[in-house]
């Protein structure tokens, strides 16, 4: 009995496995069912037009970006690039109540959309620091921005009607295709490595100053032994202990000594 009681409680457990498993897909597949209709055909076109009104635009604008053909994974291109595009897109601004200004405030709505239902799965800690190695500086005009962002969303659409979850781990992705300092280019790059060229500048300087700091106290030392020498050669002189004549008076008197004392014997 209690081996067939074991059995029981056995299937039971796989009963209820396979239910919740069941459960979970469920839930997976009407999020992603709902997260297929955030981005509209409606919000591609908007963009475009946005794109479309700024192409005699004369400036440059900067941002910080993913390059997608550096990374060569649409997922994880998305997932590194999405919290970026909140910058972009808060920094796109337009005449307000304007046309282009409400457009850009549906494509705004259509972002928060995607946070807010948790489409796109957050990247761990280790995945964050890793696609931050991709980061990229770009300066580009304004249409060729906007440009990117109408692809960015077309690429997030595709992906969900691809039934993609967005769970995949990038860690690896990040490592092999970016495996160096984080890239970059035009004139944000020139500002960052200014700091590094003034540093190399003051590597000379630096060798210069210890080099003159060793001379002088070399020198200094030198001096010092000279003065002490001196002090030590002139001490017995003045003491009268070493006159250099000395000796030789000495064997003057010994030798008048000595003929004195033949001359009494005689």
């Amino acid at each position: 009995m209690p081996h067939v009681g074991a059995k029981v409680c056995l299937l039971r457990c796989s009963l209820l496995s396979s239910l919740l498993l069941l459960l979970l897909r469920i839930h997976e597949t009407e999020q992603n069912s709902y997260c297929q209709q955030i981005i509209t055909e409606r919000h591609l076109a908007e963009l475009e037009e946005l794109a479309d009104t700024q192409m005699q635009h004369p400036g440059r604008v900067s941002f910080t970006f993913i390059d997608k053909m550096q990374l060569n994974d649409s997922i994880c291109y998305v997932k590194a690039a999405f919290p970026l595009m909140d910058d972009i897109l808060d920094g796109t601004r337009f005449k307000e109540n304007s046309s282009n200004a409400r457009k850009m405030q549906m494509v705004r709505r259509m972002y928060n959309s995607i946070c807010v239902d948790s489409c796109i799965s957050e990247e761990d800690d280790e995945e964050i620091m890793l696609s931050q190695m991709c980061f990229k500086d770009f300066t580009t005009s304004p249409y060729e921005m906007l440009v990117l962002v109408k692809d960015f969303f077309q690429d997030i659409k595709r992906l969900l009607q691809n039934q993609e979850t967005f769970e995949k781990n990038c860690s690896q992705v990040y490592h092999r295709a970016c495996p160096g300092p984080r890239k970059a280019g035009s004139s944000p790059e020139q500002h960052r490595k200014e700091p590094p060229v003034r540093e190399g500048r003051q590597e000379p300087l630096i060798y210069i100053t210890v080099a003159s700091v060793v001379a002088v106290l070399l020198a200094t030392g030198g001096l010092l032994f000279y003065k002490y020498k001196s002090r030590v050669l002139e001490r017995p002189l003045e003491d009268g202990g070493c006159d250099p004549e000395e000796p030789e008076r000495r064997a003057l008197q010994g030798a008048r000594e000595c003929s004195e004392l033949e001359t009494q014997d005689l």
